[in-house]
């Protein structure tokens, strides 16, 4: 079972983006935490941010030609929802990881 405090911090991790520092929200809260679990959630939102910003700077760079148009929607798209996937499912206790960094988050990071 979390506690509030965990369920808080990996919230502002997960949520970093809405608050305006996506990289800089999950970094401090990974450097700064003594709790594993928070440590390990922290860890994979920074992953996941880190992943986005450069996704959306080819995509950015590919829309010049029109190829990557449809490819910053979606991205768009999945930057909003699986953040608050992740945090859904912290505030039922589950260990939430990303669908595609989330593993790599946990084996590299």
């Amino acid at each position: 079972m979390l506690t509030t405090e965990q369920k808080l911090w990996c919230g502002v991790a997960h949520l970093g983006w809405m608050l305006g520092v996506p990289i800089l929200a999950p970094l401090i809260i990974m450097l700064v935490s003594d709790d594993y679990f928070v440590k390990n959630q922290a860890k994979e939102a920074l992953a996941f941010q880190i992943g986005m910003v450069i996704f959306t700077f080819i995509f950015g760079i590919l829309s010049i030609i029109l190829i990557g148009l449809p490819f910053l929607a979606l991205l768009s798209l999945g930057g909003l929802i699986f953040p608050i996937i992740a945090m859904m499912k912290i505030c039922d206790n589950v260990d939430y990881s990303y669908p595609i960094t989330g593993n790599f988050a946990r084996k590299n990071l």
